[in-house]
């Protein structure tokens, strides 16, 4: 009898279980770039196998806390519950994350070299020496990209400004600037800038070449974004790109 009291006042094992492994769910998730920061794990293992084995994790977190729930309901059990429902969110969290980066890695080409103009793009001077030898080459291959950018991201094109090429050199910096990217060279008479992006979460950097030429009587701006590490950008570039078109604006 004493056995049995005992035994009701324990949180049963599938229960904990939840609990734990929706903890380590998470655990993986966050672990993965803080891991590649720390320079402990390269990009393989900090995009594809740690949030993989979380995402794995969560899924059977979830079953096994969709089961529990139907127990603990059928049963009327109790202390079950905040165990249950504290590892399914998790597990919830980390599975609907993984999915939606799935979800985008498969919506975009798997590139990362991004350019207004592939028959000429902007050639990169001052970045080649500051990206490594196992960074990404910058050698652009039209035949494989051009399509395929174009097809994927319409709005990646030259901008054509009524600006001189000295104003519109000025606003491109201004530009830089308040995006926040490192300036690694800039070149007035040239038209030429260069400057280095940095994203928030694995501190991942995509290296930028700017060219200002006159056109006409105004400019034409150019740009190309390649990423130093990994095959696929799930669309960063093109995104970052695009942002800068907007913010250059309209004359």
């Amino acid at each position: 009898m004493a056995d049995e009291q005992m035994n009701s006042e324990r949180t049963a094992w599938w229960a904990k279980f939840v609990l734990i492994g929706g903890v380590l769910a998470a655990l993986l998730l966050v672990l993965a770039p803080i891991g590649y920061r720390l320079g402990v794990l390269g990009v393989p293992a900090a995009v594809l196998m740690l949030p993989g084995m979380g995402a794995a994790l969560g899924v059977l977190v979830l079953l096994f806390a969709l089961a529990g729930i139907v127990i603990t309901l059928r049963r009327g059990l109790i202390r079950e519950r905040v165990p249950l429902v504290l590892g399914g969110v998790l597990a919830l969290v980390v599975v609907a994350n993984m999915g939606a980066w799935f979800l985008r890695a498969n919506s975009v080409p798997p590139i990362h070299d991004i350019s207004t103009d592939p028959v000429d793009p902007p050639r990169f001077v001052a970045v080649v020496e500051l990206r490594g030898a196992h960074s990404n080459p910058l050698d652009y291959d039209a035949e494989a990209l051009a399509s395929v950018t174009r097809d994927a991201y319409p709005f990646v094109q030259p901008i054509h400004s009524s600006l001189s090429p000295s104003a519109a050199f000025a606003r491109a910096v201004s530009v830089v600037e308040d995006f926040g990217w490192e300036t690694v060279a800039v070149d007035p008479s040239a038209g030429h800038i260069e400057a280095t992006a940095t994203t928030r979460l694995y501190g991942f950097k995509d290296d930028v070449v700017i060219r200002i030429e006159p056109d006409g009587s105004g400019s034409r701006i150019d740009l190309r974004s390649v990423s130093r590490v990994g095959q696929s950008d799930l669309g960063a570039n093109a995104g970052r790109i695009g942002a800068f078109i907007v913010a250059f604006g309209e004359d």
